[in-house]
């Protein structure tokens, strides 16, 4: 009986384009769009530029583009510097019952492989590439996150592999060796909750750099572990124990139930698991007598799952020391909405973050457990605002808005994509590379979207 890399490889490498649905191809054009745009307004960042020097210091200049830059990379460190600009503003798609980031490792991977594989062809190893991340994640629904790693990075590792193998032209065979090496490089840990600092960011980076060496590998003739995700020593015993997963969803269902159509966007630029709560946050902002000075208090009712995330530690939550500090702190997301009245890109920055009107409202937050929350299916959200004249108002999102439950439309999806773009290129570029990501399934080759990601007017800068 073939084990679920073999029959994940099976599949990956038998698909045609022909066979993939209209619908998936065209939802996984949209969130390319989405996701190259998050990494072009990521590039003007210090992460972005420290990734690629030591890119450069590492692997020297190569063929693949760096999106924003003009600098070329050898195709492995593109996409490690890719994939940490497209994760890097925590801005991309989840997964909400997998509770995984998808787009921001297989994009990058997807650029960076080599082939001469034209628009739909491309897609469908996009395709590929994001449900085996999903299906990888919904086998054990959060309970990467509970035990401390980051299915990003984890689960991302394999899928990139998918990616990488489907338009190196792997076999079964050799995509299932590949897979199997995936295994022994899929990493990443939430230790970055604890301070703040960026390794979150490169988790989906080395996925992308872990997936194509593992295609390579692979291709070569060098054979890895079968049981890379089942076995006694494999990725959920490993990772997780003998329960609470369930390896018949990684391959039920396979070319008939696509999970990929599920995965959400994010409306702010923040964890996920903060959204329902801003919307609630802006809803009450509008009501009578409301402002910053009339709230004595602010309870934020979350499931206990979500707590260890974006409500401890405590400190840090309170008073953000850093922009990831704040993007993941419910305190500081709500109390920012109800202080400005919005929050995009520039409510994270070193002054935003410092801002005592703030801070003092996120001192008023409270997070209290919520176990009849409905997490992981989606991320729900209720706030309630204390008063100083003793009213009490509360306000409930069942439902967070991006969720595939409640998603956004493509207008909201092309104003987002056209916001961040142009933070790093020309309008007139962002155009013409908002027309060749539409277009993308007719295309020939990938050769005008790789050209128009890059910023020539950046190198050295």
């Amino acid at each position: 009986m073939p084990t679920a890399s073999e029959t994940l490889a099976e599949f990956a490498a038998a698909l045609r384009p022909s066979d993939v649905p209209d619908a998936v191809l065209a939802r996984v054009q949209r969130h390319l769009m989405d996701v190259l745009g998050v990494a072009l307004a990521a590039a003007p960042l210090p992460f972005a530029r420290r990734a690629l020097e030591a890119a450069l210091a590492l692997g020297g200049r190569g063929d693949a583009p760096v999106i924003g830059f003009a600098e070329r990379l050898p195709p492995v460190w593109a996409a490690l510097v890719n994939g940490a600009l497209a994760h890097g503003l925590d801005y991309d798609d989840t997964h909400e019952a997998a509770v995984t980031h998808v787009s921001c490792s297989v994009a990058p991977a997807l650029l960076a492989a080599t082939g001469d594989a034209d628009g739909r062809a491309a897609l469908t190893a996009l395709a590929l590439g994001m449900e085996t991340a999903v299906r990888l994640g919904r086998a054990a629904p959060g309970r990467f996150h509970d035990r401390g790693f980051h299915p990003t990075g984890v689960c991302g590792a394999y899928a990139c592999t998918v990616v990488a193998g489907r338009l190196g032209g792997l076999d079964a065979s050799q995509l299932a060796d590949a897979l199997g090496l995936a295994g022994s490089m899929a990493s990443g840990t939430m230790e970055f909750l604890t301070d703040g600092t960026w390794a979150k960011r490169v988790h989906p980076g080395w996925a992308a750099h872990a997936g194509l060496t593992a295609a390579a590998l692979g291709r070569s003739g060098f054979t890895g572990p079968r049981q890379t995700l089942e076995g006694r020593f494999g990725l959920y015993r490993s990772h997780l124990g003998d329960a609470d997963w369930d390896i018949d969803a990684v391959t039920d269902g396979l070319g008939r139930r696509w999970h990929l159509l599920d995965i959400a966007m994010k409306p702010y630029p923040c964890c996920h698991m903060t959204h329902a709560f801003i919307d609630a946050a802006a809803a009450l902002r509008d009501a009578p007598g409301v402002r910053p000075d009339t709230i004595a208090a602010i309870e934020c009712f979350i499931h206990p799952r979500e707590m260890p995330v974006v409500c401890e530690p405590l400190a840090s939550k309170l008073a953000p020391q850093t922009d990831y500090d704040a993007k993941f702190s419910l305190p500081y997301t709500v109390a920012a909405m109800l202080v400005r009245g919005r929050l995009d890109l520039d409510d994270f920055t070193a002054a935003a973050i410092a801002d005592p009107a703030v801070l003092g409202l996120a001192a008023r937050v409270t997070c209290l457990p919520d176990p009849a929350a409905d997490y992981p299916r989606c991320f729900p959200g209720r706030l309630r605002l204390r008063l100083r004249d003793g009213r009490t108002l509360e306000h409930d999102e069942p439902i967070n808005r991006g969720s595939a439950l409640r998603p956004l439309d493509d207008a909201a999806v092309r104003d987002k994509f056209r916001r961040n773009a142009a933070r790093r290129l020309p309008v007139a570029q962002v155009e013409a590379l908002g027309a060749a990501l539409q277009s993308l399934a007719a295309a020939p080759s990938l050769d005008e979207l790789r050209g128009l990601l890059r910023d020539r007017l950046s190198e050295g800068g």
